[in-house]
């Protein structure tokens, strides 16, 4: 009896574990997944997706008719250490922008991704935003999806988007 309950209890504890390994990843998309998402949920052409290869890097963005409401990029680094130091600075730059009372909102962070619905307002022209969305990163990959517009139709495309895609969704604020 000692033994199967030694048993369970690792396997509990394995599974805790494994678990909490999870929490706050983002599962790897391919560039092919998040075009066929783009596609859909924006309801745009091949023509309204831009690809741009670099030296270091290739970015798909989002051009279509709704670009000023919808910011959408897809971007893949040739390496890793590139990717999360491009990642690690867009998530100190928004911390430091709420840690000077910057943003207005909810915002949540984690070691692959950051989350917003708040008014961000620059630290550089003072000028403000709304942002619902977030910026998401894994492996050698950045994606950044969101909406400026503050308007509730349009939280609803980025929401949609972020579930076709499977990447967590900010909270409403």
């Amino acid at each position: 009896m000692k033994k199967i309950k030694g048993v369970v209890a690792v396997l509990l504890l394995t599974a805790m574990v494994v678990s909490f390994a999870g929490c706050g990843s983002v599962k790897e998309i391919a560039a092919k997944d998040f075009k066929s998402a783009v596609k859909d949920v924006l309801d745009c052409d091949k023509e309204d997706i831009y690809e741009n290869e670099s030296k270091d890097y290739t970015t798909i963005d989002y051009d279509g008719e709704d670009y000023d409401k919808y910011h959408v990029t897809f971007t893949e680094y040739d390496d890793e250490e590139e990717a999360q130091y491009s990642f690690d600075s867009r998530v100190m730059n928004y911390k430091f922008i709420k840690d000077h009372d910057g943003i207005e909102g909810k915002l949540k962070s984690t070691k692959s991704y950051i989350v917003m619905d708040a008014e961000v307002t620059s630290s550089y022209d003072g000028d403000s935003n709304d942002r619902y969305g977030g910026i998401y990163f894994t492996g050698t990959t950045i994606i950044t999806i969101y909406t400026s517009t503050g308007k509730d139709k349009d939280k609803d495309v980025i929401d949609e988007l972020l579930e076709e895609l499977g990447l967590p969704k900010p909270s409403r604020a």
